[in-house]
């Protein structure tokens, strides 16, 4: 293990700093299913954006940023631009889970 993990790890070990760990990793990981479900429909950050009524350099950001924080109305335009719905089913929380797990649906209107 390299020096960044070992640091890591001691990091995480401090209850807030992993909650904002897992905080950061959902939102990174609902952008990079978005980004995904972009490309296999064969879109460029042009034309989401076109579809969005956003500039492209905002839509870039969105999705390559590593430090985004996108708003609902934000999220819902992207969603509502990919033709996307998202289920959210609010729950209890096990112990270390984070806050929100994404899965990306393959779609055969993708495969075009």
């Amino acid at each position: 293990m390299d020096r960044f993990e070992q640091r890591k790890r001691k990091a995480l070990q401090n209850p807030e700093v992993a909650e904002g760990y897992r905080e950061m990793a959902a939102e990174l990981a609902f952008m990079q299913a978005i980004d995904e479900a972009r490309k296999q429909q064969q879109l460029s950050h042009e034309q989401l954006a076109t579809l969005t009524g956003k500039k492209r350099e905002a839509i870039s950001r969105l999705l390559s940023a590593e430090n985004i924080n996108p708003t609902l109305e934000t999220l819902i335009e992207l969603l509502s631009a990919l033709d996307l719905t998202a289920d959210i089913t609010l729950r209890p929380a096990k112990e270390g889970e984070a806050p929100m797990r994404v899965v990306l649906e393959s779609h055969e209107a993708y495969n075009v």
